[in-house]
């Protein structure tokens, strides 16, 4: 049933931290949240779980809802894909032993794009000592772009990443492949919600009805309807297809702490009815 009291409240269902490649620690984020009179969020790191016990310790002090997720950067024929998972089990063996997979596929994909870095020979040279001390957490390709911006490769992380970091840009290294249908299935089973999260980043022409037909097999349970970049045009498609196939709409900032134009929460508007749907789809009661 519906918590009324919250029915016009706001909440963000996509956020990163520390844990990944954020630049707010968990209890940072949720002080910063409660700051922006956002009832609940949603802690989904790149890939791990690290950073959920300390924001639920910080959500439970502050009177802020936390919802343990997570974010699957996932890949079918050179197409990215991420699926956010909410309502995780964040201790369950396989999630672990999956994100630790991937936390030493980071690793080394790190230390080789450091390397072609250097190879290039057109700016100062850089450390992998120097990117984890900035990193907190996982390794990602943003704590290498922005020590090659401070160190005179480029003026920002958009021209960083065009011109060395992206695919087939010469620091360009492929990452651990993991297929949406794979995340999708190892989210349902844990009963979490699985959601294809920014779908407007995906390229026009997209056949995205055979796709989400194909993900509901494996149990996708939503589509991510509200984002900071998504226009009107596309929020109303991407609704349209929430009600086609079924599926919730969620919605966040992912916000990434203060990188670029950060940090973003409480600028995207998502009522809390949409966390009270999904809610009831999983048969949990309202958190009150």
């Amino acid at each position: 049933m519906t918590d009324n009291r919250k029915d016009n409240s706001y909440i963000d269902l996509h956020i990163h931290t520390k844990a990944s490649d954020g630049t707010f620690s968990p209890t940072e984020m949720v002080e910063y949240a409660k700051s922006k009179n956002i009832v609940a969020v949603a802690i989904t790191d790149h890939d791990t779980v690290a950073g959920i016990e300390e924001g639920l310790i910080a959500g439970k002090k502050m009177g802020i809802e936390v919802i343990p997720g997570i974010e699957f950067s996932t890949e079918i024929d050179e197409l990215s894909f991420h699926i956010v998972g909410l309502f995780i089990d964040h201790k369950d063996k396989t999630l672990l032993e999956l994100t630790e997979q991937i936390q030493n596929s980071r690793y080394n994909r790190a230390k080789m794009i450091i390397e072609k870095v250097n190879a290039l020979n057109v700016g100062p040279e850089i450390t992998l000592q120097e990117i984890e001390e900035i990193s907190s957490g996982l390794i990602g390709r943003p704590h290498i772009a922005s020590t090659m911006i401070k160190k005179g490769y480029a003026k920002t992380m958009d021209e960083v990443f065009d011109k060395f970091l992206e695919r087939g840009r010469p620091c360009y290294v492929p990452r651990f492949k993991l297929r949406p249908q794979d995340a999708v299935s190892i989210i349902a089973k844990m009963k979490a919600i699985a959601i294809l999260a920014h779908p407007g980043f995906i390229p026009k022409g997209f056949n995205f009805d055979e796709f989400l037909e194909d993900l509901k097999k494996f149990g996708l349970a939503g589509i991510e309807v509200i984002y900071p970049t998504h226009s009107p045009e596309q929020r109303k498609f991407f609704r349209k297809l929430a009600k086609k196939f079924d599926l919730l709409e969620s919605g966040g900032s992912d916000c990434h702490g203060e990188l670029g134009n950060g940090p973003y929460i409480g600028r995207t508007k998502i009522h809390y009815r949409n966390l009270q749907k999904m809610k009831d789809r999983l048969g949990k009661k309202s958190s009150k």
